[in-house]
Order: C-alpha cells, then sequence, then structure tokens
C-alpha cells in the first residue's frame, strides 16, 4: 500500500446529524474521529447488553410476523396506517436490509449504514423504519435531528444503490412502561411471571432531498480532512475536560 495515498474517510447515517446539534463542537468531533478508543483500553468497562438485545428481539418480533402472518403486527400497521392513509402497508413486504455505502467526493470518503426495517409496498416504493429503545423525554427531542438525518442517510443509500423510491421514513420509540407504578393493567402482568413492557410509538420524519444529505457529508468530510484540529466552539465543555485531563496526567506519561 502506498504510505502516501490518504485513508478513505468513513462516516455513518448516526453520525452525520451531530453537526445539527446546538453542542456540536467541531474540534472535539475531529478528535474522536481521529483517534477513536478501541474496544479494549484502559478506559473501557462492560456495557450492558439490554439495548443490544431489545434491538435483536424487535427485528425478530416482526420478522416472525411476516414469516408467520405474511404482515406487519398492529401495533405498527395501526400506528403507520393512522400517519399514512395513502400509503399500502396491508400488503407490504419485509425487505432484509444488507449494509449498503457509497463513495463520494471522488471516493475520498464513504458513507455506510444498515437500516433497522425497510418495507416494500405494493408500487414498489420503500418505507424506512429505525427502532429506538428509549423513553420519549425532552433530552431524547434534543436529539431528533441526529435520528432525522440517520433515517435521511438510509434513505439517501438506498437511492444511490437501488434507484428505490422512498415513500417515507419513520422513529419506532419502544418507550419503557415504567412511569406509571400504579397502573394495575401494567402491573397485572406480573402477577404469574415477571414482566416488563414497552410502548410502541411511531414519528414520522420529514423526507430530505439527496443534496441535504450530501452537505452533511461534506461539511464533515471538510472537518475530518484537515491533519489539525479546527476551533472548537466557545465555551465547549467536552474542549474544557479534555485540556484537563490532559493536564492532569501529562506529567505521568514521560
Amino acid at each position: 500500500m502506498d504510505k502516501n495515498k490518504t485513508a478513505q474517510i468513513r462516516l455513518s447515517p448516526s453520525e452525520l446529524g451531530k453537526i445539527l446539534l446546538d453542542d456540536f463542537c467541531p474540534r472535539c468531533f475531529w478528535f474522536t474521529k481521529k483517534f477513536p478508543l478501541q474496544d479494549k483500553n484502559p478506559f473501557s468497562s462492560p456495557m450492558p447488553g439490554i439495548l443490544s438485545i431489545a434491538d435483536y428481539y424487535i427485528k425478530n418480533v416482526v420478522k416472525w410476523h411476516f414469516k408467520n402472518y405474511a404482515i406487519l403486527p398492529s401495533w405498527i400497521l395501526n400506528q403507520l396506517n393512522n400517519f399514512y392513509p395513502h400509503l399500502d402497508f396491508q400488503n407490504a413486504k419485509q425487505i432484509t436490509p444488507g449494509r449498503w455505502k457509497i463513495n463520494l467526493f471522488d471516493n475520498s470518503c464513504i458513507l455506510t449504514g444498515q437500516a433497522d426495517e425497510v418495507l416494500e409496498l405494493p408500487d414498489g416504493s420503500w418505507f424506512i423504519i429505525d427502532y429506538k429503545t428509549a423513553s420519549i423525554t425532552e433530552s431524547q427531542k434534543k436529539l431528533r435531528p441526529l435520528y432525522e438525518a440517520q433515517l435521511n442517510a438510509y434513505a439517501y443509500l438506498a437511492q444511490k444503490n437501488f434507484r428505490r423510491p422512498i415513500a417515507g421514513l419513520a422513529l419506532l420509540y419502544f418507550d419503557p412502561e415504567y412511569k406509571n407504578l400504579e397502573d394495575d393493567v401494567i402491573l397485572y402482568r406480573t402477577k404469574d411471571q415477571f414482566l416488563f413492557g414497552f410502548k410502541p410509538v411511531l414519528i414520522p420524519i420529514k423526507l430530505m432531498k439527496p443534496e441535504w444529505i450530501e452537505n452533511l457529508c461534506r461539511n464533515l468530510f471538510e472537518i475530518l480532512s484537515s491533519d489539525t484540529p479546527p476551533e472548537g466552539i466557545e465555551n465547549c465543555q467536552g474542549c474544557k475536560l479534555l485540556l484537563e485531563w490532559l493536564n492532569k496526567i501529562y506529567n505521568y506519561l514521560r
């Protein structure tokens, strides 16, 4: 391999929306992408696997419904029909999404990702859903631009790779049912065995033009193309914490 060849910059759909958040700092983003911590490092600790288990479970439940009934489960179907009455989800098919990718900016950047759920409607168009196991709190609402970019990135990848029209996008939250511990209906389910429920909540996401995703990619690509970190935002807590940490451990690293 040519040592002088610049490494291809990789971007994921989950990263694109970071630049849309109010507290986005180009300097922090540059450092975290240029010097990522590996899975095994002095600061790592075991992460709970419940989120990945829930994600795997949700996908298998939907897959099971299609396999056995050739239709979406009613708790998804009814909400989709409510928000998109003009689309025929009753006769939708499930597409197994692979890992999609596309090269950008003369092959110097690659955007790659895999959608949670892709439905093919009878007219051949696709509808893309992303699952989130989380409570719909104010903090989650502030992250909405992150998820809007993520879903639109999947749509962009689908259009570029398969030339499929995109009928729509949606988030499907699985909100844990823990907030009302006086609810007899919810607690009755624990009478004979311990069960923990989730309330599915569908949130439509606006489909943006492909140029919108390309601009996000270009902005992040320009940040990461620099050999030196860009200026951070004013009073950035991330920059401050990183500098304080480095100053504290500097004498111990020599």
